[in-house]
């Protein structure tokens, strides 16, 4: 029996020096039970256990500059080194030389062609399709979707508890006045695991700790990694780490380290806690967590094969 894999990627987080200007320095046990009680800075020691890994990996990709999401969630979503490809770190859409390999080869698609079943979790309002058609700008995991052929939640969606919204409550969209009632992290932590529950592959993105890294705000730092926090504390409770995969990462540093604007040339995290998480022990950069991924699925794509008749 293969897993069913939860992806949970935080765009903008690195891991860096327990500075003051890093709130990753301080106390959050949510996201310190994903890394066996230790603190996210670069001071975190990589371990491997049964079921648990946790490495630091490069997002560079040897080019030089500083990492851009266009590039690093294409590297991300596909395997390929699409910094390298691009000719530099590009963001945050996808770069033209790097949507050919997007198409062919993103993480979906790789899936749905094993006969594997997959869902984004995202929620979105029409406001956001509406701009996305009309100026032809699909972020890097929508332009995956609709490359995949795969479904972009909407508001109804979220409204039947069967997707989650971008910041987990669902607050920015009420106080937008769109027509949602916000809850609480726990109960989306609920509405993913039951969307994980009906696919072997759902991924769920989450961007406001790369939006509270550029506005360099401590407050608004702290009220993300808390949300964050919480969410994490009550999904590791749903999680069975038997039966479910949660692998969680970024594509390149900013929260870590308020002091600057930008992002940074810091490792990121990369968590895989559950049934399948030794394939990700030797996950050295953004490249190596799409294929760790469907190898954990592989399984649940190849069919039992028939032993082969006795010979008289």
């Amino acid at each position: 029996m293969s897993p069913h894999v939860l992806f949970v990627f935080l765009d903008g987080v690195g891991l860096g020096p327990p500075h003051p200007r890093n709130p990753f320095a301080e106390n959050w046990p949510g996201l310190e039970r994903l890394t066996c009680g230790q603190r996210w800075t670069d001071q975190t020691r990589p371990f491997s256990r049964l079921r648990h890994v946790f490495r630091h990996l490069d997002a560079t990709l040897g080019m030089p500059g500083l990492p851009q999401s266009g590039t690093g969630q294409t590297a991300l979503l596909t395997g390929f080194n699409a910094p390298r490809i691009a000719g530099r770190h590009y963001g945050p859409y996808a770069h033209s030389r790097t949507r050919a390999v997007l198409a062919r080869y993103n993480i979906f698609r790789r899936l749905k062609a094993r006969g594997l079943s997959v869902a984004f979790a995202n929620a979105y309002p029409p406001v956001f399709f509406e701009q996305a058609r009309r100026r032809d700008r699909w972020s890097v995991t929508t332009r995956c979707c609709r490359e995949a052929d795969v479904r972009l939640r909407t508001l109804e969606d979220l409204a039947r508890g069967e997707a989650v919204a971008a910041d987990l409550t669902g607050r920015r969209l009420h106080e937008a006045g769109f027509p949602v009632t916000p809850i609480d992290e726990a109960e989306a932590a609920r509405h993913l695991t039951m969307l994980l529950q009906q696919h072997h592959f759902v991924l769920f993105e989450y961007f406001l700790t790369d939006q509270a890294g550029h506005h360099q705000d401590m407050d608004e730092a702290r009220a993300v990694l808390a949300s964050l926090d919480r969410f994490f504390s009550a999904l590791l409770e749903l999680l069975d780490p038997e039966r479910h995969l949660l692998v969680v990462t970024s594509d390149h540093g900013n929260l870590e380290d308020l002091r600057v604007r930008t992002h940074t040339r810091n490792p990121v995290p990369l968590i895989a806690r559950g049934r399948g998480a030794e394939l990700f022990c030797h996950a050295c950069d953004l490249r190596d967590v799409t294929p760790a991924i469907v190898a954990a699925l592989e399984a649940a794509a190849t069919p039992p094969r028939r032993p082969a008749p006795l010979r008289p």
